[in-house]
């Protein structure tokens, strides 16, 4: 039976309460939506591909208590659907508990609906090159 709730919003509440949770300085809760097939490349440690959940959890792992406490802005998100596939893109802006700004990334997050959810498949997150 097909969820009543709205696929764009659906997606965006993902990708917040797991932005919520790495803001808070839990990386490992950013995993929580992701898939068991789910893939991964950032620019802090995962120039290669992440590859499974469980990688990805461990990835994470290494990450606690390197992520400082922030305050974050999805900045111009855009979900655009495939059928049962949402990418997610946007700019993440995020400043510390005193307002110094961060450096800027941009991120792309792929979702696809397994039943009534809607699950992290592939995440890209890089920096913002300032010219």
């Amino acid at each position: 039976m097909p969820s009543s709730v709205n696929p764009t919003e659906a997606i965006l509440a993902a990708e917040h309460r797991a932005l919520q949770r790495w803001s808070a300085g839990d990386p490992e809760g950013y995993a929580e939506t992701a898939a068991d097939d789910v893939t991964y490349f950032d620019d802090i440690g995962a120039q290669a591909r992440v590859e499974g959940r469980e990688a990805l959890l461990a990835y994470f792992s290494g990450l606690k208590g390197q992520i400082p406490v922030h305050r974050y802005e999805m900045v111009d998100p855009k979900v655009q659907l495939v059928g049962d596939v949402g990418i997610l893109t946007f700019r993440y802006h995020a400043s510390s508990p005193d307002g110094t700004a961060f450096p800027p990334w941009k991120a792309t997050a792929v979702y696809r609906q397994v039943g009534r959810t809607w699950r992290l498949v592939h995440a890209h997150w890089s920096m913002v090159k300032l010219a």
